[in-house]
């Protein structure tokens, strides 16, 4: 069994020709929103986390269990992105792939 990972909720970038065009732009648009908000929530968290180590009140237990959810934030994060690219790559790619009308019709 391999190792539980991202990957394996979101499409691969490589298989992006499988989908139809109106499922990559789906893909593209929805990577590129949630992982802004993931970006966010990262943000947010290492605020929440400064604050709290200024107060004295971040036990070692906290800041390690913290400090793997902004890894595995991270990577999702980076995974998104990847998925994002590719999804722009492969519309971009059926787009100069596409025939182009002639004036014969």
């Amino acid at each position: 069994m391999s190792a539980v990972c991202w990957s394996h909720l979101l499409p691969d970038p490589m298989d992006l020709r499988d989908y139809s065009t109106e499922q990559v732009e789906a893909i593209e648009r929805t990577a590129e929103c949630e992982g802004m908000t993931v970006s966010h929530g990262i943000a947010a968290i290492g605020e929440l986390l400064a604050f709290t180590a200024d107060a004295g009140e971040l036990s070692n237990d906290t800041a390690r269990n913290i400090g793997w959810l902004i890894n595995s934030l991270g990577t999702l994060s980076g995974r998104l992105v990847d998925v994002a690219n590719g999804a722009e790559y492969e519309l971009e790619r059926r787009k100069a792939t596409a025939p182009t009308p002639t004036a014969e019709g």
